[in-house]
């Protein structure tokens, strides 16, 4: 994909993608229903905002804002800026985190407690083991589940073009292709056995067919179930 852009993802027009490089690693920011005046936004980046995909003007949307760990905060004052009228939400292991980074970080709401008006057949997940209080949103489908995840799963593409990112990632394990690095096995995950056995659970009672990376490429693939069910069973 494209940097700087929005991208609408296949057979899932509710939603859109957009990338963003931080400091030199691809990241993503998704959009649910962006033609409705309570969009959703999961992992706002900063750089994403001029081309905004949302419709409405500022004043007639109220933007849900999700921030799905205690490390994608980054971007969400200049979204908070841009749409006055919105609200912050977050794990509370991840509220813990962003008390001092966030502004308005009191009003952050607990997933726990109340979620944003998401499209039907979505959820809010919450992989355990993971040091940041990640949360996944996840869509069912009857052809294999959609995932929405954060720092659990990369999907590079290809290797960075810049010398000390590309370094990094082959040291860490993280490109090409669907990866679990080595910073998430070892500083991510705090438990992950268990995150493991949950995730494999989920594959086998529903599978997969599309996959949303906080970094990197977006996944679809009849085959991406038994994918992803390698790379977790291998790098855990």
């Amino acid at each position: 994909m494209k940097k700087r852009e929005w991208h609408k993802v296949q057979s899932h027009p509710e939603l859109c993608v957009g990338q963003y490089v931080v400091p030199n690693f691809v990241s993503n920011s998704v959009i649910l229903e962006p033609n409705s005046r309570n969009p959703v936004i999961v992992s706002p980046g900063e750089a994403l905002l001029p081309c905004s995909p949302l419709h409405e003007p500022a004043s007639s949307i109220h933007l849900h804002i999700i921030l799905p760990n205690g490390y994608h905060y980054m971007g969400a004052e200049a979204w908070q800026q841009a749409y006055p009228n919105h609200t912050l939400y977050a794990s509370r292991a991840a509220i813990a985190m962003l008390k001092t980074k966030v502004k308005d970080a009191d009003a952050i709401v607990p997933l726990e407690e109340r979620q944003p008006p998401l499209p039907k057949g979505y959820s809010v997940e919450f992989p355990p083991g993971h040091r940041g209080g990640d949360v996944w949103l996840v869509k069912e489908h009857e052809q294999g589940d959609t995932w929405i995840t954060c720092d659990s799963v990369l999907n590079y593409d290809r290797l960075s073009n810049q010398p000390i990112a590309r370094l990094l990632q082959r040291l860490l394990g993280a490109a090409p292709g669907l990866k679990i690095s080595k910073v998430i096995k070892f500083f991510i995950l705090t438990d992950r056995h268990r995150f493991k056995e949950w995730a494999l659970n989920k594959l086998a009672q529903r599978g997969i067919s599309t996959l949303i990376p906080s970094h990197g490429e977006v996944a679809q693939s009849p085959e991406l179930t038994a994918d992803v069910t390698t790379v977790l069973k291998r790098s855990l």
